[in-house]
């Protein structure tokens, strides 16, 4: 299901509403115990990473779980690419992104 990204208002409050479920889910993921093992280096890449997503979430035209997986790959491959991103950490760090698709269509409608 295809959904058409909202204009004025409407994209703040959608943009605002994933950002806060990103962040708190980022939040609750770095208190749990395989959080509480990341370094501080690596809780500063998981927000870079979260804020790459949710700028191509606002740049894309219309969203969809399909838009979403390809902005969270492309930003995998980037941070991987760039070396900022362990090889070792993709899968479990996509795994955590995809997780959260539901709640941002929630809140893109």
């Amino acid at each position: 299901m295809n959904m058409k990204k909202k204009s004025g208002a409407g994209a703040l409050a959608a943009g605002v509403a994933a950002g806060a479920i990103l962040g708190l889910a980022s939040g609750l993921f770095l208190q749990s115990r395989k959080g509480k093992e990341l370094t501080k280096d690596a809780r500063k890449k998981a927000l870079a990473l979260q804020k790459q997503v949710m700028k191509r979430i606002d740049k894309a035209g219309e969203m969809s779980k399909e838009v979403y997986e390809d902005i969270v790959d492309d930003v995998m491959k980037y941070y991987t690419k760039s070396k900022d991103l362990a090889a070792k950490e993709v899968p479990e760090v996509r795994a955590f992104l995809m997780s959260k698709w539901k709640e941002i269509e929630k809140a893109m409608k």
